[in-house]
């Protein structure tokens, strides 16, 4: 029997959910017998009453699955994919097909692909600044974001930019390199404009990229729409077949 499980870091802003993750799950549960999404995160697992990976992954075997196929959301291969690996591999020796797609930004074509796909859904402008606000995490994967930025360039889009919430660039580094004449265009570079985007990013405290950009005189506009609502970044996500491990 098969079986599909879409795996997600998770959220606690239902709207968001409703908007981003939950689209994932209506648009492919057609594709196999059994599909099933979970959550990582212990907080948002609780605040959904979601299935965590542990349990999806047991009640995948119970429903008697031996074909499964493993979707994520994970923007990169940060420390929580790793976690994600490390719970989800014990349980390969039980079935008799086994498949793990990679992160979004994991091979070298992902970065030009997902830069084609945002240059096409943003509608980007010249006269404009455009920073993609990314979670972040240890300073070995944040590295990853540059060739996004990268990637913007090799098509001539040289006004996208990479910021993060957890290390570097932060808005900090990137100050300098702003010109207070352009409109900054800030976008969530998460799957889901959840809380992270509502109190990090967004003017809700002081310590917001957001917020930081105003008081050094910037016009900003916020576009609150996380990756997973854009429909080619779903199906990029679903269909497109990565080299599996």
């Amino acid at each position: 029997m098969k079986g599909i499980l879409i795996v997600s870091h998770g959220t606690l802003d239902q709207e968001a959910k409703a908007r981003s993750l939950d689209l994932l799950y209506e648009e492919n549960k057609q594709r196999a017998e059994i599909v099933l999404a979970c959550f990582v995160s212990k907080k948002t697992i609780v605040g959904n009453n979601m299935l965590s990976l542990d349990e999806a992954m047991k009640k995948m075997l119970e429903l008697g699955v031996d074909d499964l196929h493993i979707y994520n959301t994970f923007v990169i291969p940060g420390d929580i994919y790793h976690h994600f690996l490390t719970t989800i591999i014990p349980y390969e020796a039980f079935f008799k097909r086994f498949v793990i797609e990679k992160p979004l930004l994991h091979e070298n074509s992902d970065f030009s692909s997902l830069a084609r796909m945002l240059t096409r859904e943003y509608a980007i402008k010249p006269n404009q600044t455009y920073l993609l606000v990314g979670h972040g995490s240890s300073p070995h994967t944040n590295k990853l974001y540059a060739f996004l930025e990268a990637a913007f360039m090799k098509q001539q889009t040289t006004n996208v930019h990479l910021v993060l919430m957890h290390g570097h660039p932060s808005i900090d580094d990137l100050m300098p390199t702003l010109h207070t004449k352009q409109k900054i265009i800030l976008l969530p570079l998460m799957m889901s404009a959840g809380h992270h985007v509502a109190h990090d990013v967004k003017q809700f405290k002081k310590s917001s990229i957001e917020t930081t950009l105003l008081e050094h005189g910037f016009e900003v506009e916020m576009i609150d729409k996380g990756l997973a609502e854009y429909r080619t970044i779903r199906d990029y996500i679903m269909h497109n077949e990565k080299t599996s491990i």
